[in-house]
């Protein structure tokens, strides 16, 4: 009898502790929050180290992020796509959930630039010096601002026309990059961050000119949905921590 008491006493014990051991972890996912960030192609490594640093001030958080074209971004937000902040490389795809009462907290976190490349070897010094049969990549027109950038500073110069029938088109900047990258395009507009991946810059292309633009690049950001940890995000945009992150891959801050 003594033997079977201290047997279920046992296991009566176990039990307890595993109940004990399932709250806690309960307890611990429902602590943890999860915040949704569409950004921009452009951002996709300096995102990694903001996250980081984000985490830092809120243990709790867990990060996802939804990489592509600006305005691509901002059509899925309008379809009802879960996301709690747009990280736009505009202030056009921002403005426009602002202005439905799908955006606030805006903010304009960075400015870049505009930087026509091409194939390593290259010795082209412009887009005129285009060859028969060569082709100049930018992003599509009507959802990645680098290519309205791009479409907006060969219209102002005269080249349009000239380039029109070598023109690729690409989701975003870095499928750009990709291209001249690997021959498929020999010249291409891209932001000036994209040549520094990972703080390293890219040796497999080369810079040839940085565009003169009549506006500037200003990146913007807001919150698009009633999620704290958005407008957490947008604070933490606006800190010296966050802009000496985003300068070191070389976007103004």
């Amino acid at each position: 009898m003594k033997l079977k008491s201290i047997v279920t006493m046992l296991c009566i014990i176990g039990l307890v502790l595993a109940g004990c051991a399932n709250q806690k972890q309960s307890a611990s996912k429902s602590k943890e929050q999860t915040l949704h960030v569409a950004a921009a192609a452009s951002l996709t490594d300096v995102t990694k180290d903001l996250e980081q640093a984000f985490k830092k001030q809120h243990p709790d958080a867990k990060v996802t992020f939804n990489y592509g074209g600006s305005g691509a971004l901002r059509q899925q937000i309008e379809k009802g796509a879960p996301v709690d902040v747009l990280m736009s490389a505009n202030k056009k795809d921002v403005q426009a959930l602002k202005n439905k009462k799908q955006a606030d907290h805006v903010y304009d976190y960075a400015k870049n630039n505009l930087v026509l490349i091409g194939e390593k070897g290259t010795k082209a010094k412009s887009v005129n010096d285009l060859k028969p049969g060569d082709k100049l990549a930018i992003g599509e027109v009507k959802s990645v601002p680098a290519g309205k950038y791009a479409e907006s500073y060969l219209k102002a110069n005269g080249l349009y026309k000239g380039v029109q029938d070598q023109l690729v088109f690409a989701k975003d900047v870095r499928q750009v990059l990709n291209y001249v990258e690997k021959g498929n395009a020999q010249l291409g507009f891209v932001y000036q961050t994209d040549l520094y991946q990972n703080k390293t810059k890219d040796d497999k292309v080369k810079a040839i000119q940085q565009v003169q633009l009549k506006e500037p690049i200003v990146y913007e950001a807001g919150t698009t949905s009633d999620n704290q940890l958005g407008k957490a995000w947008i604070e933490f945009l606006k800190s010296d921590e966050a802009k000496k992150i985003l300068r070191a891959y070389h976007f103004e801050a």
